[in-house]
């Protein structure tokens, strides 16, 4: 992820570390090009941004996490990438238990710094996430394409 964002990201940690939980790290940063090969297998603003308006992840600033305890993830209520309305972060028609473990992540997070998008409970972004320039596979000195 970016520099700047390396901050929350250590305060994200130690806020759950305090509480008996470490943070399992999904995606973080995309390359446009990656963005863009998203966005053509599954065309869906509700849960890809459009290479046109560029995703965060593209920006380095955002991040796709879980909760574990003890080495394993806990009920989040669908698995990562479920681009449904389960989910969704205020989503009531999954487990109580899912609902609270996604609500004590969203705490975490929030109180570390962080955005959230609330189409999908793993989500986290830098407030005001557009400021940072999107990043591209061809500009880096080293290649990071799929």
């Amino acid at each position: 992820i970016h520099n700047d964002a390396i901050k929350n990201f250590k305060r994200a940690i130690l806020f759950a570390s305090k509480i008996g939980y470490k943070l399992k790290i999904f995606d973080a940063f995309r390359p446009s090009e990656a963005q863009e090969f998203l966005w053509k297998k599954y065309p869906n603003p509700n849960f890809i941004a459009p290479p046109s308006k560029g995703s965060p992840h593209s920006r380095g600033v955002a991040i796709d996490l879980t909760l574990t305890r003890r080495n394993r993830a806990i009920d989040m209520g669908t698995s990562f990438d479920d681009f449904t309305e389960k989910s969704y972060h205020g989503n009531t028609k999954i487990r109580s238990i899912a609902q609270k473990n996604r609500m004590l992540l969203l705490g975490i997070m929030t109180a570390a710094g962080w955005d959230f998008y609330k189409n999908e409970w793993w989500h986290y972004q830098l407030y005001d996430s557009k400021k940072w320039p999107l990043l591209s596979d061809k500009k880096q000195k080293t290649g990071l394409m799929i």
